[in-house]
């Protein structure tokens, strides 16, 4: 993407969100929600307002970010992989900096991992897919409990006796 049209793009970003966080996320008063026994929704509002403000600074790093790729002349191009970012994709949001792919394996959780590779396959993932073909089914079923036993009830195993006369 040329100069111009990038600064441009950067320019109008920048004053979408001075104008949101001017703004403020537009939650209502809290004094204004819910009564003095329960006050959830002056909660949910404080926690709404908290995340978008969030949200809008963190934008706001992207753009800082962005404008000083575009100083440095690398605007437009991965901060990843060095490749080139779509001007379509910068058009839709001027502060991306990843291409598309890079950013769907990231949602993915692949960052890093070689091409081809499809999924969670590091070890140290806390999610890690398990392949569990060489698995029977005669060792998937070891161990577990007989469905024909009653579960226990909410008593059981607390030290607490049931009372079968109350029944």
């Amino acid at each position: 993407m040329d100069r111009a049209p990038a600064r441009a793009l950067l320019a109008g970003e920048r004053a979408r969100l001075e104008r949101l966080l001017a703004a403020g996320s537009g939650a209502p008063d809290g004094a204004d929600l819910g009564d003095e026994v329960d006050d959830a929704d002056r909660r949910d509002a404080t926690q709404t307002d908290t995340a978008v403000n969030w949200l809008l600074r963190a934008r706001w790093a992207a753009l800082e970010r962005a404008e000083a790729r575009l100083a440095a002349g690398s605007y437009g191009r991965s901060v990843r992989s060095g490749r080139p970012i779509p001007d379509e994709r910068l058009e839709a949001d001027p502060l991306a900096e990843l291409t598309v792919e890079e950013a769907a394996a990231g949602e993915r959780g692949a960052v890093g991992e070689p091409d081809g590779v499809v999924g969670l396959v590091s070890a140290s993932h806390p999610f890690e897919v398990l392949d569990d073909a060489d698995i029977t089914p005669e060792e998937q079923l070891a161990g577990e409990e007989d469905d024909n036993e009653p579960a226990p009830g909410p008593a059981q195993g607390m030290g607490v006796e049931r009372d079968d006369r109350l029944r």
